[in-house]
């Protein structure tokens, strides 16, 4: 009964079906929070090598990939687990912990997979409004723990909203947190945060065996496609996980691209360039245009319409001149997210929304 409740992603037609159907000579992809600069070249020479062994199951603790990144994060092979991205890990993270009458805390407007996977489950989730601000109320999370909860999902950055939860709100907030409650931080956006704001929060070091903290190589890397992600945390944490995580994932090809890409620090370089560049040019466009907007901590920024209604109209209208953007929904039904882009596909989505607002 719980599965049939749940609404299933419906992929509409693909970029490639509108822009043969409608004949765009530009067009801008700017929905899912990619990187539009490409994939590291690095990574696609490690898969093209990797190819010969597929024959063979991959390696299932995928040693050299997560040695990798447990030296980048100065922590052991034992305090890392990977999976077919991050979400794969949420999953893994809610089937391994939850139970019977456990409940799940987090806010509304943050990364929607996180309220099905909890449905699939059987565990309630307990999802509290945002702050005025669209940022996460942790007093309010931290007011609502009980006997029940027994795990926290926190975003940080916070997609779709942009909004970070800096290191001293962060610290107090986990101090006052029971050590039977396991709090996942995601941070998808970590390149992105860390780049931008001093303030923004390595979790991997705060020093709470409590916390979990999911990472991917889908944004930043530019490797989506691949479907590789990761979690940092304890050893006993991860063990736990590699007793509900499918055996042989990720693939020997997603492995051989996260050691390609991690690698990879002129691709990533070029990336956070991009990034930096992309959301100075929204503010200032934006500010001209009056546009309201959240300053963002990611790849993306949130405009915030008068109502859902003109928030739908944006969204059409920007379709039709080929661009290609997230219409939100629920608490953020009035808002609209866009991914940066290239430095073209910005400018186009700009002077579409220019011709938009008339």
């Amino acid at each position: 009964m719980r599965v049939k409740s749940i609404q299933s992603y419906k992929p509409g037609k693909t970029v490639e079906e509108l822009v043969q159907e409608n004949d765009w000579e530009q067009y801008a992809v700017q929905w899912n929070n990619e990187n539009t600069l490409g994939v590291s070249e690095k990574a696609m020479e490690a898969v093209k090598e990797s190819l010969g062994s597929s024959n063979y199951y991959p390696d299932p603790r995928a040693s050299l990939l997560c040695s990798k990144i447990a030296n980048r994060v100065n922590m052991n092979s034992e305090n890392v687990i990977l999976s077919n991205g991050s979400e794969g890990l949420l999953m893994s993270i809610i089937r391994a912990f939850c139970t019977g009458d456990d409940e799940f805390l987090t806010s509304q407007g943050t990364f929607v997979i996180v309220y099905n996977w909890a449905k699939v489950n059987n565990i309630f989730c307990r999802a509290l409004p945002l702050t005025p601000d669209y940022a996460f109320d942790l007093k309010a999370i931290l007011k609502s723990v009980n006997r029940q909860t027994k795990v926290i999902y926190l975003s940080n950055i916070n997609n779709p909203t942009g909004t970070m939860i800096t290191k001293t709100d962060l610290v107090n907030f986990l101090e006052k947190i029971p050590d039977k409650v396991l709090v996942i931080m995601d941070e998808a956006y970590y390149e992105f945060s860390h780049d931008l704001s001093n303030d923004y929060p390595d979790s991997t070091i705060l020093g709470f065996d409590n916390v979990i903290s999911l990472r991917t190589f889908s944004k930043a890397y530019g490797i989506a496609g691949i479907r590789l992600g990761y979690g940092i945390a304890s050893e006993e944490i991860i063990s736990t996980l590699y007793k509900v995580r499918l055996t042989f994932e990720p693939s020997n090809l997603a492995q051989a691209a996260g050691v390609g890409a991690i690698d990879d620090l002129s691709f990533l370089k070029s990336t956070l360039e991009n990034n930096s560049n992309g959301l100075s040019y929204y503010y200032k466009k934006f500010d001209r245009l009056g546009v309201t907007y959240v300053p963002s901590f990611g790849n993306f920024i949130m405009t915030v319409q008068k109502s859902p209604e003109e928030a739908r109209r944006i969204f059409d209208e920007l379709m039709k001149r080929g661009v290609f953007v997230r219409l939100l929904g629920g608490p953020l039904s009035h808002c609209v997210r866009i991914s940066i882009g290239t430095s073209d596909e910005n400018e186009l989505c700009v002077q579409a929304l220019s011709d938009v607002l008339g």
